[in-house]
């Protein structure tokens, strides 16, 4: 028997009157990197889910057919005998992250099987080297960006090397450099040590690469399942599923060669002189963010020092970086979310230090990475007016404001739905529509492509263009270097020294 087998599996979770996976028959072998694809909403993190057990195990739920495991059976089986085999990583690093320390979390499941101290050591020290975290071991989880809890979450899996290594769009929020390393860390598991590894992910690019099968999922079928080469080489299938073409990804190793191998700047007065160099080359336009050697330390001493910056009126600008560079942080400063440590920040002339973080939101809209975070009430029309009924606006106000919002980001008919029912790209749109309401001509978006599918990615951006040239300002940060060749028309680098690179494009 593989590794791996589906039997004519189908799975339904509770309350729901459509399979999320239906008719699903396939093995995968031992040593075998499988890939699986498609659109948000297909059925990947379901398929997923069902290789280690937690549907229907801890879901609930009916499962049909059956699922085995190197030769047990899924549902006579308990999550805790699978996860000795499987290991998971989820797409939300937060949901699995919970103890007060970077070895702590790679080393819990190590202390539940009760190995020994020694043991457990070793077998951190290597997961926490092979996901880049070394030198991390005391660090507060709660402290590390969201690329380094994704890592985390990958060394908490392999700390455990099991025979399968299961991971639901694990490099979602890494940037380029770092998920190329997890990538590597994966294709030595696999030669080392013979490793199964079964991995969800929308960048076509990757599978291309590592992949030895891809299965694209569409409403919760198979919808192709073959090599790489076959895979990718048909444009139609690619179209008909949502994935993007081979040939865009170039476009993303292009602009990554071009803007993240570029040689930096050595200290912040040459970062000032390229600024006065810019806003040169610019011509005056109306300053509406100034920065002025801007400093921000947590409490284990990382942050950001001295940075300067100056955003401009009507300026479409894409913010990379590293992993942990302090691109958050920065815009977390911005927004009022965080304060400075020392320095200034000037938005449309106004000292943030002389305001509450609900006047800076008038000025700044602030979309979080994870739109859920956002989204607490019972319907779309309640989440996009709840702000302004705390500004106490007239109701003829509030209405006029949350339509014309939801108009703009297309879900006008959609006012009465539960948000958290809505696809991600939907929910995504719905916190837009939220910082619209407020009236704000400045709008911050922190990863909003991270773990979205291709479509969704490209219907969110297209709306943000098309604020652009309605005159808003606006700043995202981005891993995806394909959305940031195609849409900003400034690309500003960061890295722990502060400003490396600042340029026009397009």
């Amino acid at each position: 028997m593989s590794l791996i087998c589906f039997e004519d599996v189908s799975f339904i979770y509770p309350g729901s009157k459509n399979a999320a996976l239906c008719d699903i028959t396939l093995s995968i072998e031992e040593g075998e990197f499988f890939g699986v694809m498609g659109e948000n909403t297909s059925g990947k993190t379901t398929f997923c889910k069902l290789i280690n057990g937690i549907n229907p195990l801890l879901s609930g739920g009916e499962l049909y057919g059956a699922v085995h495991i190197d030769g047990m059976l899924t549902s006579a089986s308990s999550v805790s005998e699978l996860a000795l085999n499987v290991g998971m990583v989820l797409d939300d690093p937060d949901a699995q992250i919970f103890t007060s320390a970077v070895f702590n979390e790679a080393a819990f499941a190590l202390e539940n099987i009760l190995l020994s101290p020694d043991e457990i050591k070793e077998r951190v020290d290597f997961a926490l080297r092979a996901a880049g975290l070394s030198g991390f071991e005391k660090r507060l989880p709660g402290t590390l960006s969201g690329g380094e809890k994704q890592r985390l979450a990958i060394a908490a899996a392999l700390a455990m090397k099991g025979k399968i290594l299961v991971l639901d769009e694990p490099l979602c929020r890494l940037d380029p450099g770092g998920a190329q390393e997890v990538m590597e860390v994966l294709k030595d598991l696999r030669e080392q040590k013979k490793m199964t590894i079964v991995m969800a992910s929308h960048d076509s690019a990757m599978m291309a690469e590592y992949a030895d099968r891809v299965c694209i999922l569409k409403d919760g079928k198979i919808a192709a399942l073959d090599t790489p080469g076959k895979i990718f080489a048909n444009n139609d299938l690619l179209h008909q599923t949502g994935l993007q073409p081979i040939n865009k990804e170039e476009e993303k190793k292009n602009l990554t060669t071009e803007y993240c191998n570029q040689g930096c700047l050595e200290n912040t007065e040459k970062g000032e002189e390229l600024e006065h160099k810019l806003r040169d080359f610019r011509g005056f336009s109306s300053c509406i963010i100034e920065i002025k050697n801007l400093s921000f330390k947590y409490p284990n001493g990382i942050g950001i020092e001295n940075l300067n910056l100056t955003v401009e009126e009507n300026d479409f600008i894409a913010l990379i970086g590293n992993n942990g560079c302090g691109k958050t942080t920065l815009i977390k400063n911005i927004a009022g979310l965080l304060r400075p440590s020392s320095g200034e920040i000037f938005i449309n002339g106004k000292n943030t230090r002389k305001l509450k973080t609900c006047d800076i939101s008038r000025e700044i809209g602030f979309v979080m990475q994870n739109p859920d975070t956002q989204l607490f009430t019972d319907s779309v029309y309640k989440d996009v007016s709840f702000a302004l009924k705390n500004m106490r606006l007239p109701k003829n106000e509030i209405k006029k404001r949350v339509m014309e919002a939801l108009e703009i980001v297309g879900l006008q008919n959609e006012a009465d739905t539960f948000s958290h029912a809505l696809s991600r790209s939907e929910r995504t749109k719905t916190v837009i529509a939220c910082v619209l309401a407020m009236g704000t001509k400045t709008l911050i978006f922190d990863e909003i492509d991270a773990g979205n599918d291709y479509n969704g990615n490209i219907k969110v951006m297209n709306i943000v263009k098309e604020l652009h040239e309605k005159g808003f300002t606006i700043i995202f940060i981005t891993h995806n270097m394909f959305l940031a060749d195609r849409y900003a028309h400034r690309i500003i680098k960061m890295d722990r020294k502060g400003i490396v690179f600042d340029e026009r494009h397009n």
